[in-house]
């Protein structure tokens, strides 16, 4: 087991990955003609998350990325650069499993490795943790 993936440096946290786009509904159900993302319900992990970002001489990402934290396990997750994160809060569930709750980090970029997998995580402007 990688250092990193000790049991006590894991913290949950829940992830929704892109499904596509959909047409949005008014109030009667019927279309409006506008399209808007639609997403996975909520599922919850289990890994290590950065309290923050480290110095560009460190980062996996280099220099160009600026990201807000980073998350980092051997398992393989399905998080890609479309998946929407709750990180410092947490998703109310409805009763089918989804949310009306806004999740608060994007993934920006994804680094995959042999032994490690990293995601550079940025908060959503306006969403409060």
């Amino acid at each position: 087991m990688y250092m990193g993936d000790l049991l006590e440096n894991q913290v949950p946290f829940w992830y929704q990955t892109y499904e596509g786009e959909e047409y949005e509904l008014d109030d009667e159900d019927r279309r409006t003609g506008d399209k808007i993302a639609k997403y996975s319900n909520p599922v919850m992990a289990m890994a290590r998350v950065s309290s923050n970002t480290g110095e560009a001489a460190d980062s996996p990402f280099g220099r160009d990325i600026i990201y807000d934290k980073a998350i980092s396990t051997i398992k393989k997750l399905p998080i890609d650069e479309y998946t929407r994160l709750f990180i410092d809060r947490e998703p109310i569930l409805n009763a089918d499993g989804s949310t009306d709750s806004e999740p608060d980090y994007s993934c920006i970029c994804v680094k995959n490795g042999l032994v490690q997998n990293v995601w550079a995580i940025k908060k959503i402007k306006g969403v409060k943790g």
